[in-house]
């Protein structure tokens, strides 16, 4: 290695000096959302730890999950009471997030913006009417299901595959009249395929990767993506269900990016964490029971959710989640960066997707 590189080995190759400075430069100059994130709270409840890593990580906007698989409704409006109070105690680093305009305030304030999705339309029950209750209180946007069977139609872990159902239907009908974005993560492939059929509005993955990278049960399908991108959706890939090693790389997440970027051209690829309310840490404690399920404490209310994964056992030992090397907490965003760089997409694409595209989405559908 000469003197004018730098050794990152989560990166395809050595990054030169000058392009570590660029990649630097874009990702301080992007709006950076992560569109499925979280901000966890500390010990004594509060968020001042996690508010300085956001900004080491040079974010700018987070999508909070408030519900997934474990919330009901009421959950779902405790959890949105929490994060109100939250949000207004630490208001002079966040900011709450209502439509795409509130993410370039946020940005020029030198606030974190904040946007509520739910994970799972479980809070919604079996009711439309539920969707503008929720929509009203801030949340902007729902995935169909999470992994799970629910109302609306099948998870990635349903062996029937089913797609949505009728009440899947007029759920998202009305998703669209009021301005939520329909969010395919977690989805069983038919159900990804028939939701993003079904929106009249344009669908996206707020946190999702590409079967024909890596074809496991969570990824979409080409064909999904193609019916995606042909409505004017995009897709952020994430640092997780990667590849088929236990200790996947940031340049392995980029590949996922690439394939995206094959199908959505420039304008509809993005980027998020998905980590579990922030921080790894909170999965330090965690456990798996007699019975197959993953204990943990997931979001600093010591409230423990009970969650099965891929079946009993599966998951051996810690860490529970294999992150990217190189994207384990939010100080390692920049790397993404690094390797889109490395990757040689212009400038215009990287700022694009680290929160350009998503912001235009947000625009479009939201307000």
């Amino acid at each position: 290695m000469t003197q004018t590189q730098l050794d990152h080995p989560y990166l395809s190759r050595e990054v030169s000096r000058d392009e570590d400075q660029h990649a630097l430069e874009l990702h301080s100059q992007a709006t950076v959302v992560d569109t499925c994130g979280a901000i966890p709270p500390g010990g004594d409840g509060s968020l001042d730890d996690s508010i300085a890593l956001l900004r080491r990580g040079g974010v700018d906007c987070v999508g909070m999950t408030l519900s997934a698989e474990e919330h009901d409704q009421r959950a779902a409006m405790d959890q949105i009471t929490f994060w109100n109070r939250n949000i207004r105690k630490h208001s002079r680093d966040l900011v709450k997030v209502r439509c795409a305009d509130d993410i370039r305030q946020a940005k020029e304030d030198g606030r974190i913006g904040v946007y509520y999705l739910f994970q799972n339309a479980k809070p919604f029950g079996d009711d439309p009417g539920n969707v503008e209750l929720f929509k009203d209180m801030g949340v902007v946007s729902s995935a169909i299901t999470y992994n799970k069977r629910n109302f609306l139609g099948d998870g990635c872990a349903e062996p029937e595959n089913s797609g949505i159902s009728s009440i899947g239907r007029d759920m998202i009908s009305e998703m669209n009249r009021v301005g939520m974005l329909v969010d395919l993560s977690h989805g069983g492939k038919r159900t990804q395929l028939t939701a993003a059929q079904a929106s009249i509005a344009p669908p996206y993955f707020s946190h999702n990767n590409c079967h024909s990278v890596f074809g496991n049960r969570r990824n979409a399908t080409d064909d999904t993506m193609q019916v995606v991108a042909s409505k004017g959706g995009m897709m952020s890939t994430m640092p997780l269900e990667i590849n088929d090693e236990y200790q996947p790389t940031v340049a392995n997440m980029v590949d996922h990016l690439m394939h995206t970027l094959e199908i959505f051209g420039a304008g509809g690829v993005g980027v998020c964490t998905d980590f579990p309310k922030g921080r790894r840490s909170v999965y330090d404690s965690a456990y798996i029971d007699e019975h197959g399920y993953l204990n943990i404490q997931y979001d600093g209310t010591l409230y423990v959710k009970r969650m099965k994964w891929e079946g009993p056992g599966c998951l051996h030992r810690p860490p529970w989640y294999p992150y990217a090397e190189g994207i384990k907490t939010y100080e390692g965003l920049p790397n993404v960066t690094r390797e889109l760089v490395i990757r040689g997409l212009d400038d215009g694409t990287v700022l694009a997707a680290l929160g350009g595209n998503f912001i235009d989405l947000m625009s479009r559908v939201v307000g």
